[in-house]
């Protein structure tokens, strides 16, 4: 499953990235980004496992 984080500038995509992932992005001054900052994270719940 591959899912994206969109938003306004400052409406912390960055923070809700790192929460999810426990990564470790740096949280920058505004400028446009587009380098991505990959990440996994493990989501426990059979339904969602893959075949």
């Amino acid at each position: 499953m591959k899912i994206a984080i969109i938003g306004l500038a400052k409406s912390g995509k960055t923070t809700v990235f790192n929460a999810l992932t426990k990564g470790k992005a740096e949280v920058a001054a505004y400028s446009p980004s587009l380098t991505p900052n990959i990440g996994v994270a493990k989501v426990p719940d059979s339904r969602l496992s893959a075949p």
